[in-house]
C-alpha cells in the first residue's frame, strides 16, 4: 500500500503564542526514502552505504541522540531489513500516520499538567529504529522507535518468531507510548542501579498513565500478572532478598523468557506504586512522591503490597 510520505519535520505546538514543544518526524521520512533507494543497491555494502548516507547521516538533532542511546548501525539496519521485508513493508503507512495523532498527543500533555506538580514539558523524535526499542528518553526527550511504537495487528509477522512475534502488532498505540515516556520525563534524581529502582521506575510510568488515563502499553503483561500475582510477589521478594542488584529477571528481557512474559517487573512496580497512592491522604503530595526516585525504598515500605498480593 502506496501512501504519502510524512512531510511535517517539525510541528511546534503554542501556548500563549509561544512554542510549548516540538515533535520531530524528518527521521521517518529519511528512513522510507533511503528504503526506496535499497532496490538499486547491487551489493550489500551498497545497501549500508544508502542507510548511513540516506538515513543515518541526515539525522536530526533529536536523532542523532537516540543514535548514542541505542547505538543504531547501518549494518543493522540492513540485517533487520532483509529478515522481514513483508514486515517493514506492511509498518510502512503506520509510521508515516504518526503526524496525524499530534492532537491526541497534545491532550496527554495537558492532562500531565494538571496531574504531575512542576510537569516539565518534553519534545519527541520519532524515528525508526532497529526492532528492539520502542520508547526511551534523553534529558526532556521522548525518543520513539516507530516501527515498534506503531504496530498493530495489521502488520505482517509471518517471518517472525519468539519474542518479535509476540511483541510486534500488540500495541498500535503511539499516544499510550507517549504517555508512559513521558512519565519517565518527569522522575528525577533517576538511576536504576538495583532491582528495587528499576521496578518502581518503570511501575510508577504504567501507574500513572493506567490510573489517569486510563492508557497501558503493558496490558498482556498485566493479564497475565492478575493471574499470577502472589507467585509473582513471592519470586520477587525473593529476588529483592538474594539479588537486590539485578533486575535482569524482570525487566528487558527480551526473548530470554520462555515460561511467561518477559518484563513482569512492570506489574510489580505498578502494584506497589499502586498500594503506596492509595494509602496516601494528600494524593498531590503522593504523586511527587513518586517521581523521586530517591524516595522508592520508603514507597516500598508504605505501600505494604505484601500484604496484599497473597490475599
Amino acid at each position: 500500500m502506496k501512501t504519502m510520505i510524512v512531510c511535517l519535520s517539525v510541528l511546534p505546538f503554542f501556548v500563549f503564542g509561544q512554542p510549548d514543544y516540538r515533535i520531530e518526524t524528518l527521521d521517518i521520512s529519511n528512513f522510507w526514502n533511503a528504503f526506496d533507494q535499497l532496490k538499486e543497491a547491487k551489493t550489500k555494502r551498497d545497501s549500508i552505504r544508502i542507510i548511513q548516507e540516506e538515513y543515518i547521516d541526515r539525522s536530526s538533532d533529536y536523532f542523532k541522540d537516540f543514535l548514542k542511546v541505542r547505538n543504531f548501525t547501518a549494518e543493522e539496519y540492513i540485517k533487520v531489513i532483509s529478515l522481514y521485508p513483508k514486515f517493514w513493508n506492511s509498518v510502512r503507512p503506520l509510521t508515516e500516520a504518526i503526524a496525524s495523532q499530534k492532537d491526541q498527543i497534545d491532550r496527554i500533555f495537558k492532562e500531565y499538567q494538571a496531574i504531575i506538580p512542576g510537569f516539565r514539558q518534553p519534545n519527541i523524535c520519532f524515528a525508526i529504529g532497529c526492532l528492539r526499542t520502542g520508547g526511551t528518553t534523553s534529558k526532556g526527550l521522548i525518543l520513539i522507535g516507530s516501527e515498534i511504537a506503531a504496530s498493530d495487528a495489521s502488520v505482517d509477522k509471518s517471518e517472525m518468531s519468539g519474542w518479535l512475534e509476540r511483541v510486534i502488532g500488540n500495541s498500535g498505540d503511539i499516544v499510550s507510548m507517549i504517555a508512559h515516556e513521558t512519565v519517565h520525563t518527569q522522575q528525577f534524581n533517576r538511576k536504576r542501579s538495583n532491582l528495587l529502582t528499576a521496578v518502581l521506575t518503570e511501575g510508577i510510568a504504567d501507574f500513572i498513565t493506567l490510573e489517569f488515563l486510563n492508557l497501558n502499553i503493558n496490558q498482556k503483561i498485566f493479564q497475565y500478572g492478575a493471574t499470577h500475582e502472589c507467585t509473582l510477589w513471592k519470586a520477587f521478594e525473593e529476588d529483592l532478598k538474594n539479588h537486590p542488584k539485578d533486575h535482569r529477571r524482570w525487566l528487558y528481557q527480551g526473548n530470554k523468557v520462555k515460561d511467561r512474559p518477559a518484563d513482569l517487573g512492570y506489574f510489580i512496580g505498578y502494584k506497589i506504586a499502586k498500594a503506596y497512592y492509595e494509602k496516601q491522604s494528600d494524593k498531590r503530595k503522593a504523586i511527587r512522591t513518586l517521581m523521586n526516585v530517591k524516595k522508592y525504598k520508603k514507597i516500598y515500605k508504605k505501600s505494604k503490597y505484601w500484604e496484599e498480593s497473597c490475599n
